[in-house]
């Protein structure tokens, strides 16, 4: 007499249809793992990590630069300037400048994008939107591609208004070949910019 499947007396004959389907749920899992394996693997390629907090007293601004960034002064720049590892004879880089304006900042961005399209060769905007911190701090985000001393480089210029008549703007510039990466790490980065 064949015996039972199970291998033993009193033991119960498990039908097929179960073992095929805990076949396909054990290939579900392993496919599962596997793909959560590379996502986690990939996924910090792109995460955009920012750093401790930089913070400029005399400016009343801060920010978090990017995580890795240096922070550095440069002769005749008010402020301190984040920047990346150079790539290509360039370093990805964000600075700060203030002035005082007269205007609301519609007027001010709209003033800036016609002197930018006037001092760069091959100014070329690639977009404009309306950009809100972290804190909840409003303001505006210009996407502009130029070519520079023979570099072409992408731009984004976040504009906010301070207190008074005072308005800031925020560089963010980058080789225009660096891809969507480079954009996500200003965001994040301009995305903790505190008036303080």
């Amino acid at each position: 007499l064949p015996l039972p499947l199970g291998g033993g007396e009193g033991e119960e004959k498990k039908p097929q249809a179960n073992w095929r389907l805990a076949d396909t749920e054990w290939m579900n899992i392993k496919r599962k793992l596997i793909l959560a394996t590379i996502l986690l693997s990939v996924v910090p390629l792109f995460a955009a990590d920012v750093g401790k907090r930089h913070k400029e007293t005399a400016g009343g601004f801060s920010f978090c630069p990017p995580q890795g960034w240096a922070v550095r002064t440069l002769p005749g720049m008010k402020y301190s300037i984040a920047a990346g590892p150079a790539s290509k004879g360039f370093a990805p880089n964000i600075n700060v400048v203030d002035e005082t304006a007269e205007m609301p900042l519609a007027a001010y961005v709209d003033a800036n994008k016609a002197t930018l399209s006037k001092a760069f060769k091959s100014y070329k905007e690639v977009g404009k939107s309306d950009f809100k911190t972290a804190s909840g701090l409003k303001g505006t985000r210009l996407l502009i591609q130029s070519d520079q001393n023979g570099t072409l480089l992408k731009q984004a210029f976040y504009f906010f208004a301070g207190t008074g008549d005072k308005k800031f703007v925020v560089t963010c510039s980058a080789l225009a070949g660096g891809g969507a990466e480079i954009d996500e790490v200003f965001e994040a980065s301009l995305k903790t910019f505190v008036l303080d």
